[in-house]
């Protein structure tokens, strides 16, 4: 099975939950998009500086997303952001789970923009392509090649996942 395929299947569920916790925005209203916004945040933010202290993939830079969160979310009114706990990553093949994560979010982030009402800023969303999920495939496929270092992905996707449910679900229970 592939890295991707091993990825996928292992983490359906965790994907599942957090599609449905993140569905209860409404993106349309302002108030809703800001609002997904800053539970985004508070769970991207920590990621992406675990994934900074790597190496595990070349062009790690330019896919980082965090000044366009931040700048839609100054946008929005938004100065503070309570970033959700993450404790990082242990392994380069944890770092390659969590990429896969955050990456596979833009693709979805491309059709979530389609239900943002115009006017409201989308850098966050917007930034990100199909090119750029198959490079990361390509990479995985390289770099995670014994079932040790598959699990190991498969421990920090999960990881990903569960902050961003947890911040999701904070939002939740401070309504």
């Amino acid at each position: 099975m592939s890295a991707r395929a091993a990825l996928r299947l292992a983490t359906a569920s965790d994907h599942e939950r957090v599609d449905a916790a993140f569905s209860q925005y409404d993106l349309s209203s302002r108030e809703g998009y800001r609002r997904f916004l800053l539970r985004q945040a508070s769970a991207h933010l920590p990621v992406e500086r675990a994934l900074d202290a790597g190496v595990a993939i070349d062009d790690w830079p330019e896919r980082r997303r965090a000044d366009a969160i931040r700048a839609d979310l100054a946008d929005l009114g938004c100065a503070e952001i309570a970033e959700a706990p993450f404790d990082g990553f242990s392994t380069q093949a944890e770092m390659l789970g969590g990429a896969y994560v955050l990456e596979g979010s833009r693709l979805g982030g491309q059709l979530l923009r389609k239900q943002v009402s115009d006017g409201l800023p989308t850098r966050f969303l917007a930034k990100g392509s199909s090119e750029a999920w198959r490079a990361l495939l390509t990479v995985l496929e390289t770099k995670l090649t014994s079932p040790e270092e598959i699990a190991e992905a498969v421990k920090g996707a999960r990881a990903v996942f569960a902050c961003f449910e947890a911040a999701a679900r904070r939002e939740v229970e401070k309504s």
